[in-house]
C-alpha cells in the first residue's frame, strides 16, 4: 500500500515536477485552494506574491507543518520571518521511511516588497524573491540494506527568481500577477532538470472589511491546461476568521479557520485531492509591532 501511495504521489507531482511549485504553503493558502496571489498583505505574503510585502510593518513570524496527503512519510514544513517589507523563509519536503530520509527538497528564500506609486485612492506594488533550491537523494541501501553503509546518490542546487506586481484601488479591488522562476533555473549536474516556471493572475474583491473573495488563474509553462482557483475568507468576530476554497484541474475543495489569542495566530486548514487522501496543515504565527 505504501508503494502505491508513493507511486501516486510522484504521478500527481509530475504536473508540477518539483516541490518548488507547491502552491499551498501555509494554512491560509491551503484553506483558500491557493487563491492568494492578490489581496491585502499578511504573514502569508512571505511565501507568495512578494508585492504584498510592501504594505507590511513590524515583525511577522510564521511556522507551519503538514504531512502531504496525510502520509507520515511525506513531512512538509515551512518557516518564515518578515521585518517591514523584507522577509526570509525556509521550506522542506522529504520522503522519510523508518527514520531514514530517502530524499529531500528544500528552498531558502529572500524577498523584498516595493511601493511603486501611492495616493489616496490607489497603490501600485511590486516585489522580488530570490530562491536557493537544494535537493538530496540520500544514501543507497548499502551492504546492510538499511542505508548505514550506503553511498550518496547525489544532490544539487539552483537559484530561482520570482517577481510579483499588484494594483489596489480603495483597498477594495485588487489585481495582481506573480511569475515564478522567470530565469529558467536548472538543477542538477549534466543535463539537469529545469525547474518549472509558472504565472498566476489574481483578482480580489473586498465589499466590506470582514469579507474577501479571491480568484486565481494559474498556468504552468509548457502545459496547455490551467488551474482556476477561488477562495474566500470571512471574519465572523474580531479574533476568528473562516476560510474556504475550490479549484479545477484537478477538482479540489478546501476550508479552514484562523483564531487569534494573546497575539498568537493559530490556523488550521485542509485540502482534498481527487485520488490521494486529504492534506491537513497547521500554522502558528506571531506579529510584533
Amino acid at each position: 500500500m505504501r508503494n502505491l501511495f508513493l507511486s501516486l504521489f510522484f504521478v500527481s507531482f509530475s504536473f508540477t515536477q518539483v516541490f518548488s511549485s507547491y502552491d499551498y504553503i501555509g494554512s491560509r493558502a491551503t484553506a483558500m485552494s491557493g487563491a492568494v496571489t492578490s489581496g491585502p498583505g499578511g504573514s502569508w505574503s512571505i511565501f507568495h506574491n512578494p508585492a504584498q510585502l510592501s504594505e507590511l510593518s513590524g515583525i511577522y513570524f510564521i511556522n507551519g507543518y503538514s504531512q502531504i496527503y496525510n502520509l507520515d512519510f511525506l513531512p512538509y514544513s515551512n518557516l518564515g520571518l518578515s521585518y517591514n517589507n523584507y522577509s526570509i523563509s525556509f521550506e522542506k519536503l522529504s520522503t522519510d521511511i523508518n527514520g531514514i530520509e530517502l530524499s529531500s527538497e528544500a528552498v531558502m528564500s529572500l524577498s523584498k516588497g516595493f511601493t511603486i506609486y501611492k495616493d489616496k485612492q490607489s497603490i501600485l506594488q511590486s516585489g522580488v524573491r530570490f530562491n536557493l533550491y537544494q535537493y538530496d537523494l540520500g544514501q543507497s541501501s548499502g551492504m546492510e540494506g538499511d542505508g548505514s553503509s550506503g553511498s550518496s546518490l547525489g544532490s544539487g542546487s539552483a537559484i530561482g527568481l520570482d517577481i510579483g506586481f499588484q494594483g489596489n484601488l480603495h483597498e477594495k479591488y485588487y489585481i495582481a500577477y506573480y511569475l515564478q522562476n522567470i530565469n529558467s533555473p536548472i538543477i542538477g549536474q549534466g543535463l539537469g532538470n529545469a525547474l518549472p516556471k509558472s504565472i498566476s493572475i489574481g483578482l480580489s474583491y473586498r465589499p466590506y472589511d470582514d469579507l474577501l473573495t479571491s480568484l486565481d488563474f494559474n498556468q504552468l509553462s509548457g502545459h496547455m491546461d490551467s488551474e482556476i482557483r477561488f477562495g474566500m475568507e470571512y471574519m465572523i468576530m474580531d479574533n476568528l476568521i473562516l476560510r474556504a476554497g475550490i479549484q479545477t484541474n484537478p477538482n479540489r475543495f478546501s476550508a479552514g479557520f484562523s483564531y487569534n489569542v494573546f497575539k498568537t495566530d493559530i490556523a488550521y486548514s485542509f485540502i482534498t485531492h481527487h485520488i490521494m487522501p486529504t492534506t491537513h496543515q497547521l500554522s502558528i504565527g506571531f506579529r510584533f509591532k
